[in-house]
């Protein structure tokens, strides 16, 4: 937990000191956040609950809405988002984060702070692409297809995205499909 003093500095360091707002949402901030966690970019705007805060962090997305009796807290990484739709109209202000399970639309009338927010966010979400990719995997992908014993049925899948060396678990799986026929043997039963 992080004192509240440490996210006041945090906040007014990123020219985000909101003085005339003591918001709920601020509030809970030192309770969310991690020891080593630090706040790049803060939006005040709505979703589809209702009116939150949209945070960027040096770890990840959160989108708090504290309520009187209620508290909804959306934790998004980096490496869970999987594409960024920024709209900008007349007075306001959109982004849609969107990960494989939901997406989340975000709006602000403050179109600098989102639009700022987003080019980071998709900074971020770039550098931990390449990290995935660049890490050395334990052996190249047609070793690990060799892994998996091929069944004769009439459509065959086989989830690769299990193995060890796929290291995201929010990426997509990789499924192998391979036909049988009744009238040519498979060459696997040979």
């Amino acid at each position: 937990m992080v004192s509240h003093d440490k996210v006041k500095q945090q906040l007014k360091s990123i020219n985000a000191d909101f003085q005339f707002i003591d918001r709920g949402e601020l509030r809970e901030l030192p309770k969310i956040l991690f020891e080593d966690e630090y706040l790049q970019h803060v939006a005040f705007g709505r979703y589809a609950g209702g009116f939150a805060v949209l945070c960027a962090t040096n770890q990840r997305v959160l989108l708090i809405d504290k309520k009187p009796m209620y508290l909804t807290l959306e934790d998004i990484r980096y490496d869970m988002i999987s594409d960024m739709v920024f709209n900008h109209r007349l007075l306001d202000t959109s982004v849609t984060l969107g990960t494989v399970h939901k997406s989340i639309t975000f709006i602000s009338y403050n179109q600098h702070r989102l639009r700022e927010m987003t080019t980071y966010v998709q900074k971020r979400v770039m550098d931990s692409r390449r990290q995935q990719s660049s890490l050395p995997s334990e052996q190249p992908i047609s070793g690990m297809l060799s892994e998996y014993p091929m069944t004769t049925g009439a459509l065959d899948d086989v989830a690769v995205s299990s193995h060890p060396a796929m290291m995201s678990p929010y990426r997509n799986p990789i499924i192998i499909r391979r036909r049988a026929s009744k009238f040519f043997p498979s060459s696997s039963s040979s």
